[in-house]
Order: structure tokens, then sequence, then C-alpha cells
């Protein structure tokens, strides 16, 4: 019996203006329902509450240079928050979210994920405490890696408000890969669904000036991220060495699974 190396990923297209529906019975979320920093793997907290979601919850996140045009403004590694539009926040620092911000709202009793930009000398350049955050830290881009601890049987992102090309999907289980979704409406959501999953990296917005927002560029969070059921270590099942792309659908989510072999 030949050895079957397959990922299997699912991308469901979903453009309104109200949230995902979970799809999965038993999903879990990832977001944490509090409000507060994400404690990075590289990148300090500066904020009075810094979510341990390592030690929580069992996954860990990394910032990710993002900014590799040579146009500027030059942009550094993003920080991460947890957000919830109910509340106004002033984290201190230059960081502040008020209860409705300037740009596009997601629901008021929703916590999503949204990043911080700033500006730095290179791509890789981490925010310190005296670093000032982009846009009054209203500026939603950074690239991040997810290491969730074990194998999930599916995940699922929820994007809220991608206006602009670039958002999406750069990696699966260390596999590189350019799942990008497109341009919608003032705010959409679109959903991408991940099978096998122990890893991936994520894009969320675009900066100027190559964004249609060329003064600033399109923010994106995430409304939403959930994963399924654990299941057993790759070599007896499947291996997660290739990731299978699938088509991106509209508003009737039709559903389409590409195998390869």
């Amino acid at each position: 019996m030949r050895n079957i190396k397959v990922v299997v990923a699912t991308i469901f297209s979903t453009m309104g203006l109200g949230l995902a529906v979970m799809p999965a019975a038993h999903a879990a979320s990832l977001i944490p329902q509090q409000e507060g920093e994400v404690k990075l793997t590289n990148v300090s907290c500066v904020a009075s509450t810094c979510i341990d979601v390592e030690k929580d919850m069992g996954f860990k996140v990394t910032s990710l240079g993002y900014d590799f045009d040579s146009k500027g403004p030059q942009y550094g590694l993003s920080r991460l928050f947890v957000d919830k539009s109910a509340t106004a926040n002033d984290w201190g620092f230059g960081i502040k979210f008020g209860q409705q911000d300037a740009g596009t709202n997601t629901a008021s009793n929703q916590f999503w994920y949204r990043p911080v930009a700033y500006q730095a000398a290179t791509a890789n350049s981490a925010p310190t405490g005296n670093s000032t955050p982009a846009e009054g830290s209203q500026l939603e881009i950074g690239r991040f890696k997810f290491e969730l601890g074990n194998i999930f049987s599916e995940v699922k992102i929820d994007f809220f408000d991608v206006e602009d090309g670039g958002t999406g999907i750069l990696e699966v289980n260390g596999t590189p890969v350019q799942q990008l979704l497109a341009a919608g409406p003032d705010s959409n959501i679109q959903s991408l669904t991940l099978k096998n999953v122990s890893s991936f990296v994520v894009q969320m917005g675009k900066p100027g000036p190559d964004s249609i927002f060329k003064q600033t560029g399109d923010g994106v969070r995430l409304s939403g991220l959930t994963v399924g059921a654990t299941v057993p270590e790759p070599g007896t099942v499947m291996s997660l060495g290739a990731l299978a792309v699938v088509g991106v659908f509209g508003l009737r989510r039709g559903k389409k699974f590409i195998s390869a072999g």
C-alpha cells in the first residue's frame, strides 16, 4: 500500500454583514474570551493584561515580518490583541481601542484578534515600549505563525473586512502556500477551513503604498478561529507534507475537495 500524502484544504468564502457561524458542533475557539495583549514568542507585552495562550490554551503565536517591498513606510513586527467592540480600552504606550473604531466595526458582543502595526527600521524589527503604533494603533496589519501543539482535524479561520488582496494563509504545517482571499465589500466575512493542521501562517491586511488605501493600508481582523478534534500523529494515516488547494466559493457556500496524490 503506497504512502498517501494528503492535506485537504477546504476554502469557504462567505460575504455578508453578519457573523460567521461555527460549522462543527464540537468546534473550540482559539480566541481567548478576555481582552488584552497576546503573549508572543518574540515580542514582549506592554499591556497590563498579557494573555499567555501557550500556558492557558496550549498553543503559541509568533509575529513575523511582512513588509519586504522596499517601499516606504517600512513596517516591522506587529503586536496582537484580543478586543471586544463593546468596551473601550487604553492599554498605554499609544494603544487605544475605542468602543467604536474609526473604520468598520464587528458585533459588540464578539471577541476577535486585532493586530497593531508599527513602523520600524526593518521588517523584522520588534516593537518596544518606546515604539509608537502606526495610525494611532488603528492599523490592523500583521503576519503571525500559530503553532497549535496538536494536529487538529479542522481549523476554521474567519477574516473580517478584507477590502484588498494579500490577506490569507501563507504556510500550513511548514509547507509554503499562497491561499489569498479576494477583496470584498465593506464588512465582508470570508472563511478558510484547513484539514489536519498543526501550524499555519496567516497574513492579516495589506500595507500601503500598494494597497487600495495607499496612505495606510487595508486592516483586517480575525473574527473567528476554531479547531475540531485532534487526530493521530502523521505516519499511520497520512503525512502533512502537501496542501491541496480548493476553490474559493461565494454566497452559496458550495464545497469542492481536491486531493494531491
